[in-house]
């Protein structure tokens, strides 16, 4: 199948590749086939590319790589709809803002996360507790030690 695509062109891809979303992403509920495509270079993070809007990428991030312990957030209720087994994966990527003029102050929305069940490619956007960061901090700051706060109020659209 080609896919057309603002940032990467045209792309040949195989059916078995698309990732379905039935209930769409929050704020894009019409668009709801997207593929994960690794960027050129050995990276941490990947590109999440909607099928049905050329235009419409986030980059996302796998949230073991953001907080380890992070499935211990998830719900049963919350995976039903995947029909998962308990052979099945699952994948958990978090969406990453990145403030166009500060870069360095990149967060991960971690209260959102998208999962997917590895065998039937279905995924589901899982809205969680409010206690769960909105806005992970993927940088620390080196002068204080510490992570960026999360009041970053303004972000890049990727």
């Amino acid at each position: 199948m080609k896919v057309q695509t603002s940032r990467f062109g045209m792309l040949d891809v195989s059916d078995d590749t698309l990732l379905t979303f039935p209930s769409g992403l929050v704020g894009f509920p019409d668009f709801r086939r997207y593929l994960v495509l690794d960027p050129p270079e050995d990276a941490d993070y990947q590109w999440f590319q909607s099928v049905d809007e050329p235009s419409l990428a986030f980059v996302i991030m796998d949230v073991d790589l953001l907080q380890p312990d992070f499935r211990t957030n998830l719900s049963l209720e919350g995976l039903a709809e995947l029909d998962m087994t308990s052979a099945d994966s699952i994948s958990i990527m978090a969406v990453i803002s990145i403030p166009s003029d500060h870069p360095d102050q990149a967060t991960a929305n971690l209260r959102a996360p998208l999962v997917v069940n590895g065998r039937t490619r279905q995924g589901k956007q899982l809205i969680l507790h409010e206690s769960i960061s909105l806005r992970h901090p993927l940088f620390h700051d080196p002068a204080q030690g510490q992570p960026h706060p999360e009041g970053v109020t303004e972000a890049a659209s990727v």
